[in-house]
């Protein structure tokens, strides 16, 4: 009898909250007669009300199995945040876009860029970074190399770089009928590339080959803009499911951790976009729950555990080099796993001293290699002990070298960090500020409260044995505290005036990579919580996210 009460005080919750949202979106549909934000507020509350009523009677009523529901629930929301976040809207996504298109270019065996650097991209997708049509084009460099490029002091509007109804306007209701100039004609010549005015991202291009393989797909097949945008941000979802569907699977305990981390309402925005977020969050997840799998359950670490360790630390981590101490966790496995035969010692022999050095060795060269490759000009730069000019503030930078010979200031600065902007971080982490930390775009307050109040009790038992050992505890603890230092001090470098009172440029999406760890420490059986309240926590996230994204649907139709 309960559980009926239960689903039907859900129902009626969920129409209530659901017909409010509606009226927003009738409002706006009344001054611009845009009809079809209508339809897509009936399709995304219909897909809203099947995946979280679904969610329910799975976690409420049938043996629980979160590796079965997981890649459902992400996959749909995932696919609900691309529709309510169109393209550029997530933090930083033009630039991301313009890399993996960069990438395209080198997959199909055409020209990647300009002489300057500048990536090339199809005539037709130009709106997407120009949606007003602002942008001055040079005749001389246009002829020159042959490709439509417009001035450099030109400022073009990005698409949804303020989520507003005419976000939606533009990339719903007019993006098919934009991309259909395939070719576009500027003093009297024909177009059909030209150069975007946005630089590609100075990274590893792997964190953008399954983007760029979305972008080539569309390509491929001729679609326009918009599908060649949807297209790029499915393939970064397809893999972000995968990877943390993995990770789950991995994990010896504490699986729900993955799930709650992944419905952040930040975590899902960036896993549905072109960020470089996307891949990095998930792998970092895939890492520290593969390692604690090769710690705990599995017999032994073997040449297939060493290769994909050294993929995840050659090809993810040089992309953000401030995460790289989590390497520091593999210390957790156990000397007497290493073995080449795949054969656990009781003790530790010879065998395994030498394997371990090798896999060592391995596993840090693979990062220092592909890192000097792609990072050796940043690195340069922030050595020098010379101050460098920061041109959006139009002062100087903080440098190593700086910092070394104030160090007075350097820790004041750190200080007032953690006091000022703590607050701001978890805000951006969990998803108050969502697009480009839009102070009205995000999750409701209480929604925010909901989330805060189930992940604080997600990390109590029931009288079960930690997953972590006391020793392990200390190495997450050392290997996260240098991550988050690194976060602070790379951005006190490289985006931090030298007149600032605080580190400028963090943002909370940056420590959700690290957060499965922390809470993985932070269980504890100090206060009881039954396995059904775990379930009850799950359906809270799902059901947060559900009524959060119709809310933010509704109140971007009325940003008019």
């Amino acid at each position: 009898m309960k559980k009926i009460i239960y689903l039907f005080g859900y129902i009626i919750g969920f129409i209530l909250i659901a017909y409010i949202s509606y009226t927003y979106v009738k409002t706006g549909v009344e001054h611009t007669n845009d009809l079809f934000l209508q339809k897509g507020y009936f399709i995304l509350t219909a897909a809203v009300f099947v995946t979280v009523s679904v969610s329910l009677i799975y976690l409420r009523l049938t043996k629980f199995c979160i590796v079965k529901i997981y890649p459902i629930v992400i996959t749909v929301f995932g696919l609900a945040y691309m529709y309510v976040f169109p393209a550029m809207s997530a933090p930083d996504e033009i630039a991301h876009f313009i890399s993996a298109y960069k990438i395209s270019n080198i997959m199909m065996g055409e020209k990647a860029t300009v002489a300057d650097g500048h990536v090339i991209i199809r005539a037709e997708d130009i709106w997407l970074e120009d949606t007003d049509g602002e942008y001055i084009f040079d005749a001389n460099k246009s002829v020159k190399e042959g490709v439509l490029i417009p001035k450099g002091e030109s400022h073009g509007k990005i698409i949804s770089s303020k989520l507003e109804e005419a976000s939606y306007k533009v990339f719903y209701g007019e993006g098919n009928i934009r991309s259909r100039n395939i070719a576009v004609s500027f003093n009297g010549a024909t177009y059909e590339k030209a150069q975007s005015l946005h630089p590609p991202v100075n990274t590893i291009p792997s964190v953008y080959f399954f983007a760029a393989l979305g972008i080539s797909i569309a390509r491929i097949l001729g679609l326009g803009s918009v599908y060649l945008v949807i297209f790029g941000r499915l393939a970064n979802l397809a893999v972000f499911v995968l990877l943390t569907s993995f990770a789950i699977k991995f994990l010896p305990k504490f699986k729900e951790f993955i799930f709650l981390i992944c419905l952040f309402p930040t975590t899902v925005e960036l896993a549905a976009s072109y960020s470089y977020d996307s891949i990095i969050i998930a792998s970092l997840i895939f890492f520290v729950s593969y390692v604690f799998f090769l710690a705990y359950e599995k017999d032994a670490f073997d040449i297939k555990d060493l290769i994909v360790v050294t993929l995840f630390s050659g090809l993810i981590l040089p992309c953000k080099m401030v995460y790289f101490p989590i390497l520091l966790i593999l210390f957790a496995i156990p000397m007497q796993k290493f073995s080449v035969r795949g054969k656990v010692n009781t003790k530790i022999k010879k065998e395994n001293t030498i394997f371990f050095l090798a896999s060592a060795v391995t596993v840090l060269l693979s990062f220092i290699i592909a890192m000097y490759l792609v990072n050796r000009a940043t690195l340069a730069g922030y050595s020098t002990s010379n101050t460098d000019s920061l041109e959006w503030a139009g002062e100087q930078s903080y440098t190593i070298g700086y910092l070394l010979h104030n160090k007075a200031k350097a820790l004041k600065i750190f200080y007032n960090t953690m006091l000022v902007q703590i607050e701001y971080y978890h805000d951006t982490m969990m998803g108050t500020y969502l697009g480009h930390a839009d102070t009205v775009i995000g999750i409701p307050y209480i929604g925010f409260l909901v989330l805060n109040i189930g992940l604080i009790f997600s990390v109590f038992g029931e009288g079960k044995r930690g997953l972590l050992l006391l020793k392990d505890k200390i190495l997450v603890i050392v290997s996260v505290g240098f991550v988050i230092f690194f976060i602070f001090l790379s951005m006190l470098i490289a985006w931090t005036p030298l007149s600032s009172q605080f580190i400028e440029g963090v943002s909370g999406r940056y420590f959700i990579p690290v957060i499965l760890p922390v809470l993985l420490v932070l269980h504890n059986n100090k206060i009881a919580v039954k396995d059904d309240m775990k379930r009850n926590i799950i359906f809270l996230f799902i059901f947060v996210n559900g009524l959060s994204l119709l809310k933010i649907f509704g109140t971007i139709c009325i940003r008019l």
